[in-house]
């Protein structure tokens, strides 16, 4: 099993789903979708007499962006510059509460957020999202802080983060890595 930490607002998320999905039907083995809130993080501004540490963190940024970016342009995606979702703590909630398969929900929920522009806070989208997936909810299931608190105990601190036989993977570059792991099991 894959177990799949994921943040909706999170473009690297996004950009690392169909991926896992594509590895975990190569191995035959299911995907445990968690919610995990992920801190934004704006692109650094240059000021002047930055430091070196500053303009190396800034470059850093920058960098990593447009590759996502190139990333997304690569598979055919047109990125908004700028997500309608700010907030994805409902979405996240939603998540939490599905009992079952969730991969449909999360499939379509990032497709909302990042290929329509659509805004994962509106209830009324993400119960027509859990209408399309069939997705069966569990309402008292909606402790966020719980499962937030959780991961970041099991060492956590960004999504998407993956772990197979208990091995922590922070971000999709680590999928030949993940890939190894499954191979060996």
């Amino acid at each position: 099993m894959i177990k799949a930490y994921i943040d909706f607002k999170s473009l690297e998320c996004f950009l690392a789903i169909e991926p896992i999905i594509a590895l975990a039907e190569e191995f035959g083995v299911s995907i445990d979708w968690q919610p995990f809130s992920s801190r934004p993080r704006a692109l650094p501004t240059q000021v002047d007499d930055e430091t070196v540490t500053q303009t190396h963190h800034r470059v850093r940024a920058e960098s990593e962006h447009r590759l996502r970016h190139l990333y997304a342009s690569v598979r055919g995606y047109k990125i908004p510059s700028d997500s309608a979702t700010k907030d994805s703590t409902r979405a996240l909630i939603r998540l939490n509460q599905i009992t079952g398969d969730r991969t449909a929900f999360v499939k379509q929920a990032f497709e909302a957020c990042w290929l329509e522009n659509r805004n994962l806070d509106d209830a009324s989208l993400l119960d027509q999202i859990c209408m399309t997936a069939s997705a069966a909810l569990d309402p008292t299931k909606n402790d966020l802080e719980e499962v937030q608190a959780t991961a970041e105990e099991a060492g956590l601190f960004d999504a998407p983060t993956f772990v197979i036989a208990g091995q922590l993977f922070m971000g999709r570059a680590h999928i030949p890595w993940m890939r190894e792991l499954l191979q060996q099991a």
